[in-house]
């Protein structure tokens, strides 16, 4: 009963609430740096990750439901890590390297990382080494897997445990935050406090300056954030023609190139993240709120075939759009021919932005 279980802020609540267990950290979760180390760990090798997990918690839970699962939602832990943690992804402030090419393979640091082999167990080819992370349960359904860490540290848990180590904003107050174990004091130093990307207030150093640089040039165009509330209804027009719905990966380009979460989810990012690759055509399967499947490519195999059944799911920034589906946002559809998933793929062209065009009066000005 006294087992702390580390997983994605998400299911915090539900892992204290339903669970009635520690969790490492929940939708309540104010500081930045503390979300990061969990990022760091997750997205860290499982030799690395399990250094530091065992000072902090007794298992480990995955989301491997598909769709908006922790894969989807893996490039965001890596580059929340990597703002405070610079050695994720050293020289990449958004961590492209961290994430998958074409057909869903993994990149190297992908394939590496504890969150990838420990969603993918059980699968050919994925090896989660038991003497680190032994494998305990799967639900019925596959959709939650939990992992018991190896060697835990009884020294750091019960430091952690013991009031004395916790620090109170005023003797006798019912308000006392814990603290890291000292088994982690070196890890700790390492950190870079996040500086917020509108605190205009502080000054920048050139990391910042470069991170906060490459971060609005690839979101750029999702005005007002891309989900539930985002005000959809009204955003701009995206330039880009839509080709027509398909039911698999294979009917893309061979050239195709991967994108997930949010991109997955947005017809101006994705047509973005397809204007920077240099490719032709975009296409999109949204699986959750804001998160999907993207990929980018330059040639179609064939023409659409099937109806838009599945593919008129709105996109969350412009819901003129439409985003296809995927897993269980697909509904009762089935896998295309020769696929493992359900998936709907809306494809478009991209369009080029028409220049405006200045009046007589103006020119002459």
């Amino acid at each position: 009963e006294d087992a702390r279980v580390m997983a994605w802020w998400d299911y915090g609540y539900q892992i204290t609430g339903i669970g009635e267990r520690t969790t490492i950290a929940d939708g309540n979760t104010w500081n930045h740096e503390h979300i990061a180390t969990l990022g760091l760990i997750l997205s860290a090798s499982q030799p690395k990750a399990h250094s530091i997990a065992r000072h902090l918690a007794d298992y480990v839970l995955v989301w491997a439901g598909g769709g908006g699962d922790d894969l989807a939602k893996s490039p965001h832990m890596a580059r929340i890590g990597n703002s405070v943690y610079r050695d994720i992804c050293p020289g990449d402030p958004t961590c492209r390297q961290f994430g998958f090419y074409q057909g869903g393979k993994p990149t190297k640091m992908m394939e590496e990382c504890l969150l990838y082999n420990l969603v993918q167990y059980g699968r050919p080819g994925i090896h989660v080494n038991e003497s680190l992370f032994k494998h305990v349960y799967t639900t019925k359904y596959g959709k939650v897997r939990i992992f018991k860490i190896r060697s835990v540290s009884l020294k750091s848990k019960n430091w952690v445990a013991d009031p004395a180590n916790k620090l109170c904003d005023a003797p006798g107050s019912w308000y006392c935050v814990g603290q890291y174990p000292p088994a982690l004091k070196s890890l700790i130093a390492r950190r870079k406090n996040f500086a917020q990307l509108e605190d205009f207030n502080r000054e920048k150093d050139d990391y910042a300056k470069q991170y906060h640089e490459e971060y609005h040039k690839r979101m750029d165009g999702l005005k007002g954030g891309a989900g539930a509330g985002a005000g959809a209804g009204s955003a701009k027009a995206v330039p880009a023609r839509y080709i027509g719905c398909y039911d698999g990966e294979g009917q893309l380009g061979d050239d195709r190139e991967y994108e997930g979460g949010i991109y997955g989810a947005s017809a101006e990012l994705a047509r973005s993240f397809a204007k920077e690759a240099g490719k032709k055509y975009f296409a999109v399967s949204r699986a959750d709120v804001d998160a999907g499947h993207a990929f980018a490519f330059n040639e179609l195999k064939r023409p659409p075939r099937i109806s838009d059944e599945g593919c008129d799911q709105p996109c969350a920034d412009n819901d003129q759009y439409r985003c296809g589906c995927a897993d269980e946002l697909c509904g009762s559809l089935p896998p295309g021919k020769g696929e493992d998933n359900v998936r709907r793929w809306a494809v478009y062209e991209v369009v080029e932005k028409k220049k405006k065009k200045r009046s007589k009066d103006k020119a002459e000005l």
